[in-house]
């Protein structure tokens, strides 16, 4: 497994400023991927980091056609360390050139505790690989006090 760092992902890179209260806001990368970095599965890429206290809202991922093979397998997963498709899973955007917004249900209203690295992991290697670029942009706001824990309903008001 091979591990790729951008220069917006390196452990020293500070995560973006957290904006008004619960403003949205948008962390993205733009990666020229190397077919080094796509003919092995569990290869990753860091990202960029997102503040402690963001709570994911979306996400928008494209990639350049980089699986030139007639039966393409290439899959990308986004997340973090402790999740690595929490918020992409299984994305084919690398084997036709295409764009998702496809966020996982795990990682909706996802709040991070600390500041953390979101990577882009290989889970399934190109058949053929092509050098291309990758497209992320995560939505997010930052609330220290949101809590994730489901409101109770009742019939009083």
């Amino acid at each position: 497994m091979a591990i790729y760092y951008t220069d917006r992902s390196r452990s020293f890179s500070a995560a973006d400023g957290h904006g008004v209260h619960r403003m949205e806001l948008v962390a993205e990368a733009i990666v020229d991927v190397t077919t080094a970095m796509i003919d092995n599965a569990n290869d990753e890429v860091g990202l960029f980091w997102l503040p402690a206290g963001a709570v994911v809202t979306g996400i928008t991922a494209s990639a350049t056609d980089m699986d030139t093979n007639g039966t393409p397998g290439l899959a990308f997963d986004i997340g973090d360390d402790g999740d690595e498709d929490r918020l992409l899973v299984a994305s084919n955007i690398g084997q036709a050139g295409t764009l998702s917004t496809a966020l996982a249900r795990t990682g909706h209203l996802y709040k991070y505790t600390a500041r953390t690295r979101i990577k882009a992991y290989v889970q399934t290697a190109a058949a053929t690989a092509a050098a291309g670029t990758l497209y992320v942009s995560v939505r997010y706001f930052v609330d220290p006090e949101y809590s994730t824990t489901a409101l109770a309903a009742s019939t009083t008001a």
